[in-house]
């Protein structure tokens, strides 16, 4: 025992040497001298300019606003606003993740000189902005903080006469010492290797088998991860946004909120309260290696990583557990992890919300197989992959929840003689709201107050050609404007080719031989048909457009579905079990089925992943990313997200005020302000969200919504010298209802476990 003791910690010992070897000593270290001393030193009348030149920029954006008198689309958000930009901009100066920074400034003064750091609209994320270069000394370190993501970061300084700055190297600070990335990617693969020894101690038959089992999902989950280990973080539809969920959830961590209610940083701080709308439970993983100091590319990559590693374990795990064989539970989570659709969703559709629901599908197969058909006792199974759904992506739990509706009413006969399978289902049914109850109540709360979460499209402009489904090398013209993409050649919207084939010979097998057919044939054909099926509900055979173009009252469901051809993300665990037993139904050529089955997929998803990698990356370790959404749900209808200003402190009725000690820690706010003849109210950059709170002076104030839906504070007595503070308090049932979920996760946990002993 003593010697894999010391095994494990050899293990983990050599990647910690490993990451400070390859630690990049000059990561997110910026040096500036000669010519390119001016990319980020100006004088303070440079400095002015600019900043009254993006106010001017701001002012006539606001006059455009009114002009359209709240008419707008979401192309008028941010038009033309980068997504996001290389740390050092040639012209303007640095574009800096939040953080803290330390700038080694070398020069030559005969008088102290006052520099410093500015950045035009965005002064007010700055902390610790000013610093004094002592008269003739050699080199200063000037250390200053971004609580929010900031572009065009510069210094300004006027020097006196015969000083001289020669050079300015911008360090993030505890950067370069060990690479926070390379620990997260040593810790997942440490995590890896660690389970693998553990099961190199194994020498029985039982144990062999495991190891090449978990060493053939280790090698399938890590060349779906090949695009990730290129050159950054490739563009996919929804990445931009999926990034400012996982800064947003950080921001709230930062600020002490749990559960966060509201992403702080987003809306160039203003917040944006989508964790009520879109489930974030799984985001927490990124989010906190985002908060443990690595990079917002690396921690994308890392979290993908776990997705894919995770997708086909537990796609293993529930394909063994129905079929019975672990060739073919192999085959299967192969033609599923590898799937296009399922590729298409991390790399091309960036649908991280849907790629996580993607890792439960198997599961539920799982435990409807055995909650309809086998050991009802196991319903526990049933409230885990359903909970695990909701917890992702709401559209993917309709999804889950109308096949459990189909299987039942397919298995009818066999409920209503055995009432216990029933009453298993309403147990899982209340566990999983049970579960759920932290995102279901702020969401119906949320529901209610006026806030728009229209997401209707015409589901009928979204469907598939029957003939897309056997389209086999998706993926070749990425690059084509969202309207004329077709979304089986360009997004990879298909099941595949290995599984559809795999389907085939299952059926030519079934219907060329005499003899009898077993259980799995029958089940797996009943997969067949069920995945089918939900390929038709995909296509245009389907009648979607009728369905969309009713009255309003019966068309809003089938508008809310969207895109129709996300039911092929359903359809394809179930193919994927059926396929792989067509390949792989002889047991004396499962070995060569199953190679052939890798071979299928290595060649469809290599197609796919290496047009992606052709594109240059969105996102690099250093790489700024913007904060200005362009999504128009989850606010309040007509907000004018382009005319928000950072920081901007608006006091109604008053004739003059100004403001001191501005601090920003999430959507906590504190400053102190003087109206020597008064004020109406006040209007602080926080968009309105129900469940601000502020006082004054530390007497409660109330709070409502003010112009362009912000923050407006009433109530404040004193106006002289008046210390103002604001934050978010979620309601009490919001609290209540984090405490049932986590009451549910804990009851989940123990029946799983009485399970397993059992």
């Amino acid at each position: 025992m003593i010697k894999k003791v010391w095994s494990i910690a050899a293990l983990w010992l050599c990647l910690i040497v490993l990451v400070f070897v390859y630690t990049d000593r000059d990561e997110y270290t910026w040096r500036f001298s000669g010519e390119a001393l001016s990319h980020v030193l100006m004088t303070r009348e440079t400095a002015d300019a600019r900043e009254a030149a993006a106010q001017q920029a701001m002012d006539q954006e606001r006059e455009r606003v009114l002009a359209r008198s709240g008419q707008w689309t979401s192309e008028d958000q941010y038009a033309g606003a980068p997504m996001t930009q290389p740390a050092v901009d040639a012209e303007l100066g640095l574009n800096l993740m939040w953080g803290s920074y330390e700038a080694t400034i070398s020069y030559a003064s005969p008088e102290d000189v006052d520099i410093y750091a500015v950045s035009a609209l965005r002064q007010p994320f700055i902390r610790d902005d000013h610093a004094v270069l002592d008269a003739f000394e050699k080199t200063a370190v000037f250390s200053f903080t971004l609580t929010d993501s900031c572009e065009q970061v510069a210094f300004a300084c006027d020097l006196p006469s015969g000083a001289a700055i020669h050079d300015i190297t911008v360090h993030k600070t505890g950067a370069g010492i060990f690479s926070r990335d390379l620990a997260a990617y040593a810790l997942l693969a440490g995590a890896v290797l660690t389970v693998l020894l553990v099961l190199a101690w194994d020498r029985s038959p039982e144990g062999a088998l495991r190891r090449r089992d978990a060493m053939i999902i280790v090698l399938t989950a890590a060349f779906a991860s090949m695009p990730l280990m290129w050159r950054g973080i490739f563009d996919g539809h929804d990445l931009f946004f999926h990034l400012n969920r996982i800064e947003g959830v950080a921001a709230g961590l930062r600020a002490g909120q749990f559960p966060v209610a509201i992403h702080a940083s987003t809306l160039l701080g203003y917040g944006y309260a989508a964790p009520q709308f879109y489930p974030e439970l799984f985001l927490y993983i990124p989010a906190i290696m985002r908060n443990l100091g690595v990079s917002l590319a690396a921690s994308v990559c890392v979290f993908e990583m776990m997705i894919h590693l995770a997708c086909a374990s537990v796609c293993y795990v529930s394909a063994r557990a129905v079929l019975g064989s672990r060739r073919t539970a192999l085959g299967a989570m192969m033609l599923y992890t590898l799937c296009s659709y399922r590729i298409s969703n991390v790399y091309v559709r960036a649908a991280l919300a849907e790629s996580l629901a993607m890792i439960f599908f198997p599961l539920l197969i799982w435990a409807l197989y055995e909650v309809l058909v086998r050991d009802e006792k196991k319903w526990p199974l049933l409230a885990l992959s359903m909970g695990c759904i909701f917890l992702s992506h709401l559209l993917s739990t309709l999804f889950a929840a109308g096949m459990c509706v189909l299987c039942a009413l397919l298995d009818a006969k066999k409920l209503i003689r055995e009432p216990r399978r029933i009453l298993a289902c309403v147990k899982a049914a209340l566990v999983t709201i049970l579960m759920s109850a932290c995102f279901l109540v702020p969401f119906l709360d949320y529901a209610r107050a006026g806030i728009n979460t229209s997401v209707a499209l015409m589901a009928g402009d979204h469907v598939l050609m029957p003939g897309a489904l056997f389209v086999g090398f998706p993926g070749a013209a990425k690059d084509l404007v969202y309207e004329a993409m077709d979304f089986s050649y360009s997004v990879g919207v298909v099941p595949g080719l290995a599984i559809v084939l795999g389907c085939a010979i299952l059926l030519i097998r079934l219907y060329s031989r005499a003899h009898a057919q077993d259980r799995c044939d029958r089940l797996c054909l009943v997969f067949l048909l069920l995945g089918a099926l939900l390929l038709i509900l995909s296509t245009q055979a389907f009648p979607w457009a009728w369905l969309c173009a009713l009255p309003r009252r019966y068309s809003a469901f089938f508008q809310q579905i969207q895109y129709p051809w996300r039911l092929v993300g359903a359809a394809a665990p179930l193919l994927a079990f059926a396929g792989a037993w067509g390949y792989m139904r002889d047991e004396q050529h499962r070995t060569q089925a199953l190679c052939l089955i890798a071979a299928l997929c290595v060649v469809f998803a290599g197609y796919s992943m290496q047009s992606v990698v052709q594109d240059v990356p969105l996102l690099g370790r250093e790489d700024y990313c913007d904060t200005r959404i362009g999504q128009y749900e989850y606010i309040y209808e007509g907000t004018e997200k382009s005319a928000l200003r950072p920081g901007e402190i608006v006091a109604v009725g008053a004739s003059a005020c100004t403001v001191s000690d501005y601090k920003k820690q999430g959507t906590n706010l504190s400053f102190v302000i003087d109206a020597p003849d008064g004020l109406a109210s006040l209007e602080v950059p926080l968009l309105y969200y129900p469940g601000y709170q502020a006082e004054a002076d530390g007497i409660p104030c109330r709070v409502s919504m003010g112009s362009n839906n912000v923050v407006r504070i009433y109530g404040i007595a004193n106006t002289d010298h008046a210390q103002i503070r604001v934050w978010f308090e979620p309601p009490v049932m919001w609290k209540a209802a984090a405490l049932a979920s986590a009451a549910g996760f804990v009851l989940l946990f123990a029946l799983l476990r009485r399970r397993t002993r059992a």
